[in-house]
């Protein structure tokens, strides 16, 4: 899935601090351009992105090209607009400048009005990624430093999950209640290479969710909360939520790992029944690998890094 280009806590940024009023009787919210263009400059110099983007067609064999030209767009949370205005009469009718989407299109964000339009454009429901992106977008950005970055994080996440696997593959429990609170169904009749296989999935195709519950501060109260889920140890009720016993943990699964991080006692109880009830861990403790065949495991998982 591609990312967003304005994501909501940028939105929020721009209605903050980078709008100018427009109007006499009637006032209308518009994106103040010139220190929208100095943070998106800014943020790429951080990053060492380059000025240049390109604007692409999603498929090749997509010929046609929109039939109108682009103005503005309304944030319906924030009430700005985003567009380049030219001026407004004082009932807030702004005459904007309108921009042409084309097919190749290059930019360079060092040329003020490419800025300008770029800036605006990235709101266009036909962009992929846009806040307000429409079911089927014609364009995509293509910007190959950027797409450059990303790959590497995306790298650099999946080494880090590979990582806290060979970490917790000499502890059965852990391996186990974290592949359940992956969202990975373990039966009674596993063993190591299941569970460790589960495991290196989640690392190699979902590192970054993998590494986000992996860092949750509640982590091991959620991982508990799942295998008891998965165990009967907690039921879910269609009208009380989660319940341990007469107990009602919350109506959501957010709500019942805060409260189990808050009561130690039913945490402790929760804790006791899993130790006896879940039959899994027993059987990956049984099939570690011994002592001799570490160093054949570690090697099998340093050709799943490569």
């Amino acid at each position: 899935m591609k990312k967003v280009l304005v994501p909501l806590t940028e939105r929020k940024w721009i209605a903050e601090n980078a709008v100018k009023e427009m109007g006499k009787e009637v006032i209308s919210k518009v994106i103040d351009l010139d220190k929208y263009i100095e943070r998106i400059r800014a943020k790429r110099k951080a990053n060492n992105l380059s000025p240049y983007i390109e604007i692409q067609p999603i498929s090749p064999d997509q010929h046609k090209s929109p039939n109108k030209l682009p103005t503005f767009q309304k944030d319906p949370k924030y009430g700005v607009l985003y567009g380049i205005a030219l001026s407004a009469d004082p009932f807030g009718n702004i005459k904007w400048q309108k921009y042409q989407l084309g097919d190749m299109l290059s930019l360079n964000l060092d040329n003020e009005n490419d800025a300008k339009i770029w800036a605006v454009m990235q709101f266009n429901p036909d962009i992929q990624g846009s806040p307000f992106q429409n079911d089927a977008p014609y364009y995509k950005i293509y910007d190959p430093v950027d797409e450059a970055m990303e790959e590497h994080q995306e790298s650099l996440q999946m080494e880090q999950a590979f990582e806290r696997v060979r970490k917790i593959s000499s502890e059965p429990k852990q391996m186990v209640q974290f592949a359940r609170y992956m969202g990975e169904e373990v039966m009674d009749n596993t063993n190591f290479e299941i569970v460790r296989g589960a495991l290196l999935k989640f690392a190699r195709h979902d590192a970054k969710r993998f590494n986000k519950r992996w860092e949750n501060r509640a982590r091991s109260f959620a991982e508990h909360f799942y295998s008891a889920l998965a165990l009967g140890v907690i039921e879910e009720n269609v009208d009380g939520g989660y319940t341990f016993g007469n107990i009602t943990l919350g109506l959501s699964k957010v709500e019942a790992v805060k409260f189990l991080a808050k009561d130690t006692t039913v945490m402790n109880s929760i804790n006791t029944a899993l130790e006896t009830k879940d039959k899994a861990v027993l059987e990956v403790k049984k099939t570690i690998p011994k002592a001799g065949e570490d160093q054949k495991k570690d090697g099998k998982l340093d050709e799943d890094l490569e």
